[in-house]
């Protein structure tokens, strides 16, 4: 067998890159254009906020950024370099949104972490459950403190059956009140989970005692394809 490629099979090859270097192009594009309207839609509330805004809320809206941008951009490299068939470890990104976050507390939060194997999404759907996990443990840091003011969190996340995925974010605050359940469109922070869920199929569930209250979120698994 000859080693050197024939001319048809580097045309062949070079089609390839090409495809795969466009369609990484577009779906980081439409990443990019997701996190924009994340961004846009936490500055205006910011905004409204006004005067109740603390250095401590602009520091975790910051970093929550950063922890997409960065996901965006590991995302760009693996597309860029093997397409877009193969999965995304969850685990890994939960991770890197779980650091970030904890430089922002620093010795006034505690994240527990608990990642099973087997949590393997697919690729357009890895920022859309970053950008909910994140949107869920921000508001656990700012409304989850226990009585001497410390904010606990443990994320974690295991494979179900049915190729569904359950991510769970429990904090050790005071709970919600009695009869006060999150309703649908109540509150910019669920109306974004509301819709990113929607994005990607996946439902959410709110579980609160008097120990604290439990975001489970429910997401399909990477498809396996023959």
């Amino acid at each position: 067998m000859n080693a050197a490629m024939t001319l048809d099979d580097q045309h062949f090859a070079a089609c390839n890159t090409c495809d795969r270097l466009t369609e990484a192009d577009h779906r980081i594009a439409n990443h990019l254009a997701m996190l924009s309207g994340y961004a846009r839609l936490k500055s205006r509330a910011m905004v409204k906020q006004g005067k109740g805004l603390t250095a401590r809320d602009a520091l975790l809206l910051i970093n929550a950024v950063d922890v997409q941008i960065n996901a965006v951009a590991d995302l760009h490299r693996m597309l860029a370099g093997h397409g877009s068939r193969g999965p995304v470890d969850l685990p890994a990104y939960l991770g890197s949104v779980c650091t970030a976050l904890q430089s922002v507390g620093g010795d006034d939060l505690t994240i527990r972490r608990a990642f099973r194997p087997g949590c393997a999404l697919s690729s357009d759907h890895l920022l859309p459950v970053t950008q909910i996990v994140t949107e869920v443990m921000t508001n656990a840091i700012k409304h989850a403190r226990d009585s001497a003011g410390k904010v606990a969190l443990l994320v974690s996340c295991r494979p179900l059956a049915d190729a569904m995925i359950e991510v769970s974010v429990r904090d050790y605050g005071p709970g919600l009140a009695p009869n006060s359940a999150p309703k649908a469109g109540q509150g910019l922070g669920l109306r974004i989970v509301e819709r990113l869920l929607a994005q990607v199929g996946g439902t959410a569930a709110y579980l609160s005692d008097p120990a604290g209250l439990t975001v489970r979120l429910t997401v399909p698994a990477q498809r396996q394809t023959a």
